[in-house]
C-alpha cells in the first residue's frame, strides 16, 4: 500500500514505474567533490538538466517538468522562440531563467525589453518577488545585490551580474547597451526593424570577445594542423554565447510575429540540410549559421499539465474571447484572420503610421492617439452606457473633410468605479460618487479639451441615466451648459425650449433598420480607409508614458488613472472587440444582426462577449458619417430687399431678382424703394 501511496504522490512528475531507479549526483562522490561541496554543488547546477534543483536550492521553489523542460531548451539555445497559453506563466517562467544566468554564471548581463514599460516590468516585478523569498540566494550575495527601481529602468544586481528591464520607446534611449542575454517579451507589440536594428544588437558582440578570438584561432589552427577531433568540437560549442529569446502570445498570421515563427520552423525543420537552406536564405548560407542555434517552444493549453489552470476560468475566457483570439491566446495558434464581420487585416490596414502613411486628398495622414484635442477640428462622442454588468464606453472621433481619426477611447464599470474612488480619495481629488453622474462629470470635461459638435449615445440600458445626469443643474460647474437632445425639425419635444447645449443624439441601437446602415456604413469607411486608427508602436507608447509623467509633475492628478498610456490600450481594445463582431440572421424575421459569437459559459448556460467599445465606435460613426456626407444646404437668392441692405454710396444694383425685374425697378416704373 505504501508504495501505492508514494506513487501516487510521485504521479505529477509523469515518471514509468521503469523510470523510478534515478541516478543522485549528491551520492557516490569523489574526493574532491566531498572537500569543496560547494563547487560541487555549482558544477550541478550549471548543467542543464538539474536547473530544476538549482531553482530548489538558489529561489525555493518547485517547478513542474514541463517548465524543467523549456528551462533547459532555453539554456541550450542561442536563438529560442517560446511560445505559450496565456495563463502558463510565460513571464514567470522568463524571470526565473533570467534569475539563473545572472545567479550560476558571473558577470552575465540580461536585457529585457518590451513594447512599453509595464510590460518588460512585469518580469521584472517577479525577479523581485524571487528575490525577496529566496533566503539561500541572498546569503551569497554581496551588499550591492537586489532589486533597484529608477524611472526608465529596474535593475537586479546579483554580485558581478545584472539583469536590467527597459521600455524599448524608438531604441534611441537604449542604443549602445549590451547584453549576454535578450528577452524580448510580447514580442507581438515589438517592431521588428526596432529589434533587428536595436534590441538584436545588444548582443552582437561576443559575450567574451578577447577569449573568443583566442579560441577560434585556436580551432582554426588545430583544425588545419589535423589535431581537431569531434570531442573538441562538441567542448567548443558549449561555450558560453550570446542569446536573443523571443516570447510571448501568439498573434495574426500576417504579422510579424507570425513571419519569425514561420522561419523558425523553416530552420528547425532544415535539419542543416543544404538545399533548404539555400531555399530559406537564398544561394549563400551565412558563414557560422547552425541550424541547432534554433528552438521553437509552443505549449498550448492542452499540454498544460491538468490542475495547472483553472479549468472553470479557461471555460469563462472562451465566454469573454472570441475563437479565433481564444486560439492565438491560448492555442498558441498564429491565427489567419478573425472570422467576424470587420476582418483584422482590414482594421490593420487602417492604421496610420509615419513610416507608412494614409494617402488621402489632402495629404498623407498619421496620428497618434490623445487626451488633448484642438479649437480647429470638430469632435463627436460615441457612447455605449453601461447596465448593471456592462462597460460605460465612451469613443471620440476627430472630423476631417475626407476622414475620421478615432483619436480618444475611454471605458469603466461598476468595479473599477469604485477602485477609482478609493484612488481618488488617496490622491486628493473630489468625484461623484453616482456611477452615472460620475460617468456624466466625465463627459463634460472632455469637452473641455476636445470641442463637442455631437454625442452619440444608445437610449437603452443606461441611457436614460446619463441623460438626466447630463442636464441636471446641480452638477453644473461654472461656465458649464445643460446638455440636452438635439432639436428635429420633424419632430417637436419638450426639451426644444430648454436654454443649453442642444446635442445629444439618442440612437435606438435596437432598430433593425439602424443598426444595418450602421455596420455596413462603418465597414465601407475601412475599406475606404476613412476611418483611421492612431499608429500603436513602441514609440507611441513611450510618449505616452513621457506626456503622463509631465502631466503628472505638472499637478495633472488625474492621470493617476485616465493616463494617456491607457488611451493607447483601450483603442487597442476596441479593435480587438471589432474583431470579434459577427453577421447572422434572426430565426423569425431572417433580418440581419451583428452580434458577438454566442459562447458557453463555464455554468453551461449560454453567453455573449463584451463589445461595449464597439457599440460606442459605431454610434460615433454614424453621426460622423451623417455631418461629414451632409448634402450642401441649397443657396437662394432673396428676391426683392429692405432698406438695410441698400448700398448708401448709391451705387450698385438695389434688387435681387431676374432682369426683368431689376430693370423695371431700377428705373422707377415699379412702385417699391427708388434712389434719389
Amino acid at each position: 500500500m505504501s508504495d501505492i501511496i508514494k506513487s501516487a504522490e510521485d504521479a505529477w512528475l509523469g515518471l514509468d514505474k521503469n523510470e523510478l531507479e534515478l541516478v543522485n549526483p549528491l551520492l557516490n562522490r569523489d574526493p574532491k567533490d566531498i572537500k569543496r561541496p560547494d563547487m560541487h554543488l555549482l558544477r550541478l547546477m550549471r548543467q542543464p538538466r538539474y536547473l530544476g534543483f538549482a531553482c530548489k536550492v538558489l529561489f525555493d521553489i518547485e517547478l513542474l517538468p514541463v517548465q524543467i523542460a523549456v528551462l533547459r531548451e532555453l539554456w541550450a539555445r542561442p536563438f529560442p522562440m517560446f511560445v505559450a497559453s496565456r495563463g502558463f506563466g510565460k513571464s514567470w517562467l522568463m524571470s526565473v531563467y533570467g534569475m539563473l544566468k545572472c545567479a550560476l554564471i558571473p558577470g552575465t548581463k540580461v536585457v529585457i525589453v518590451g513594447a512599453a514599460f509595464r510590460q518588460s516590468k512585469v518580469i521584472f516585478e517577479y525577479m523581485e518577488t524571487l528575490w525577496r523569498n529566496a533566503p539561500i540566494l541572498r546569503s551569497i550575495c554581496d551588499t550591492n545585490s537586489g532589486p533597484r527601481r529608477d524611472t526608465d529602468r529596474c535593475t537586479m544586481r546579483i554580485n558581478d551580474s545584472w539583469a536590467i528591464a527597459v521600455p524599448l520607446g524608438d531604441g534611441t534611449k537604449i542604443r549602445g547597451l549590451r547584453a549576454h542575454t535578450i528577452i524580448a517579451d510580447e514580442f507581438a507589440s515589438i517592431p521588428p526593424d526596432i529589434y533587428e536594428t536595436v534590441v538584436a544588437g545588444f548582443a552582437a558582440v561576443s559575450a567574451s570577445p578577447v577569449q573568443n578570438v583566442k579560441e577560434a584561432a585556436r580551432r582554426d589552427k588545430l583544425k588545419e594542423e589535423g589535431a581537431w577531433n569531434q570531442s573538441l568540437e562538441d567542448k567548443y560549442k558549449t561555450k558560453r554565447t550570446n542569446q536573443a529569446i523571443i516570447s510571448g502570445t501568439a498573434d495574426y498570421d500576417f504579422k510579424h510575429f507570425a513571419d519569425y515563427w514561420k522561419r523558425y520552423h523553416k530552420i528547425v525543420d532544415s535539419k542543416g540540410e543544404e538545399h533548404k537552406l539555400k531555399e530559406i536564405f537564398g544561394e549563400e548560407v551565412p558563414q557560422g549559421f547552425d541550424w541547432r542555434d534554433y528552438s521553437v517552444i509552443r505549449i498550448p493549453y492542452e499540454l498544460i499539465p491538468k490542475g495547472f489552470m483553472d479549468d472553470k476560468n479557461v471555460a469563462r475566457a472562451k465566454a469573454t474571447i472570441h475563437n479565433g483570439i481564444y486560439q492565438m491566446e491560448y492555442g498558441a495558434v498564429f491565427t489567419a484572420d478573425s472570422e467576424g464581420f470587420f476582418k483584422r487585416s482590414l482594421i490593420e490596414k487602417c492604421v496610420t503610421s509615419d513610416k507608412e502613411p494614409i494617402n488621402l486628398p489632402s495629404g498623407p495622414v498619421w496620428f497618434d492617439a490623445s487626451v488633448m484635442g484642438t479649437s480647429k477640428c470638430k469632435y463627436v462622442y460615441g457612447i455605449d452606457p453601461a447596465s448593471e454588468q456592462d462597460n460605460f464606453s465612451l469613443v471620440v472621433l476627430e472630423l476631417h473633410s475626407d476622414h475620421t481619426r478615432i483619436v480618444y477611447g475611454w471605458s469603466t464599470n461598476r468595479a473599477q468605479f469604485k477602485k477609482r474612488l478609493k484612488e481618488a480619495k488617496k490622491a486628493g481629488l473630489d468625484i461623484e460618487h453616482d456611477f452615472y453622474h460620475y460617468c456624466a462629470r466625465k463627459i463634460r470635461d472632455l469637452m473641455k479639451v476636445f470641442p463637442c459638435e455631437r454625442i452619440g449615445m444608445d437610449a437603452q440600458g443606461g441611457g436614460v441615466a446619463v441623460e438626466e445626469a447630463l442636464h441636471d443643474p446641480d452638477k453644473l460647474n461654472s461656465g458649464e451648459h445643460l446638455i440636452w437632445p438635439i432639436i428635429d425639425p420633424k419632430k417637436d419635444k419638450d426639451t426644444d425650449i430648454e436654454p443649453g447645449l442642444h446635442i445629444l443624439e439618442l440612437v435606438q441601437f435596437a432598430k433593425a433598420d439602424w443598426t444595418s446602415q450602421a455596420n455596413h456604413g462603418l465597414r465601407k469607411d475601412l475599406e475606404d480607409r476613412v476611418l483611421l486608427f492612431p499608429r500603436f508602436d513602441p514609440v507611441t507608447i513611450g510618449l505616452a508614458i513621457e506626456d503622463d509623467k509631465r502631466a503628472m509633475n505638472a499637478g495633472d492628478k488625474t492621470r493617476l488613472y485616465d493616463s494617456l498610456e491607457d488611451c493607447v490600450m483601450e483603442i487597442e481594445e476596441l479593435k480587438d472587440e471589432l474583431s470579434t463582431i459577427v453577421m447572422s440572421q434572426t430565426s423569425i424575421s431572417g433580418r440581419d444582426k451583428w452580434d458577438t459569437p454566442e459562447v458557453k459559459m463555464a455554468n453551461g448556460r449560454k453567453g455573449r462577449l463584451r463589445k461595449d467599445r464597439y457599440s460606442a465606435l459605431i454610434i460615433a460613426n454614424m453621426i460622423a458619417r451623417s455631418i461629414i456626407r451632409a448634402p450642401i444646404p441649397v443657396q437662394y437668392n432673396v428676391i426683392g430687399g429692405t432698406t438695410g441692405t441698400i448700398d448708401k454710396n448709391k451705387s450698385g444694383q438695389m434688387y435681387n431678382g431676374p432682369d426683368w425685374y431689376t430693370k423695371g425697378m431700377g428705373d422707377g416704373t415699379c412702385m417699391g424703394i427708388n434712389r434719389r
